[in-house]
């Protein structure tokens, strides 16, 4: 078997893993952030955000680079370690560490990204990276759309937050008798 064949395979299956990776994390930050959504809204308005965002504008786009990859270097590891322990039997462990994770990574790591965006985008490779990313991404959604798995899940949405909305008048209305 030629060795260039035995190349092609290999990077068959790198490339198979790496889209798995990427699916697996889109999929996680679609539950997870809107989680997270009052969260941010309310820590972009702290003094502390607001100071670093400052700080990351008046950088020049590298410097802004470095602080954005660094919390992804230690944030994006001690996910996978979280879904590890998860996995391993420590599900209130693992389930603590990726919502830390995820809350510092959304925190630190998005309001670094807004701050800075206009300036890490003049760096060209990286705009092609982010705009390949945020592709892929927006064709995996639209993929997870068309799915049955996606429409049943919509209808079990509207379900429950129409079982919410009924308990939450029933609540309403047999407080109102009871205390009215």
């Amino acid at each position: 078997m030629p060795a260039q064949h035995q190349f092609a395979g290999l990077r068959r299956a790198l490339l198979r893993v790496a889209e798995a990776v990427v699916i697996v994390y889109v999929v996680l930050d679609g539950i997870i952030t809107p989680i997270f959504r009052p969260v941010l809204r309310w820590t972009a308005q702290l003094r502390l955000i607001l100071s670093l965002q400052d700080f990351v504008r008046r950088l020049p786009p590298y410097a802004i680079l470095v602080f954005f990859l660094v919390p992804h270097a230690v944030i994006e590891p001690a996910k996978i370690y979280a879904v590890y322990l998860i996995g391993s039997g420590h599900p209130l462990i693992g389930l603590i560490t990726l919502a830390l994770t995820y809350l510092i990574g959304l925190v630190v790591v998005e309001r670094i990204y807004n701050a800075g965006k206009e300036k890490l985008r003049t760096i060209a490779w990286f705009a092609k990276i982010l705009d390949w990313l945020f592709d892929f991404r927006d064709r995996l959604i639209a993929w997870a759309r068309s799915t049955e798995v996606w429409a049943f899940a919509v209808k079990t949405k509207r379900w429950a937050a129409d079982v919410i909305r009924q308990a939450r008048l029933r609540v309403g209305a047999w407080l109102t008798s009871k205390f009215g």
